[in-house]
């Protein structure tokens, strides 16, 4: 997995997320739209490396998917293969 999270980003009060530079331009154009006050800081090349959250919840969600799809119950008839 690379590790390319360089933005960190907050909304509010909430809990700050650290985000790569493509889910951080979403996020922006995101906050933008909806006139929702936010902070996006970009972080140092000595800071680093992170792994953007945004990035890491998607894989996480895949895997989930998968480890689902993988325990379904299946019936199988004759003359059908696994």
């Amino acid at each position: 997995m690379e590790k390319t999270g360089k933005y960190l980003t907050a909304v509010g009060e909430r809990a700050p997320a650290i985000m790569c530079e493509t889910h951080a331009k979403v996020f922006e154009q995101t906050m933008i739209t909806a006139d929702v006050p936010h902070t996006i800081y970009e972080l140092e090349d000595d800071d680093g490396p992170y792994y953007c959250h945004a990035c890491d919840f998607q894989k996480a969600k895949d895997y989930v998917k998968r480890r689902n799809k993988a325990n379904e119950s299946k019936i199988i008839l004759p003359g059908e293969y696994l």
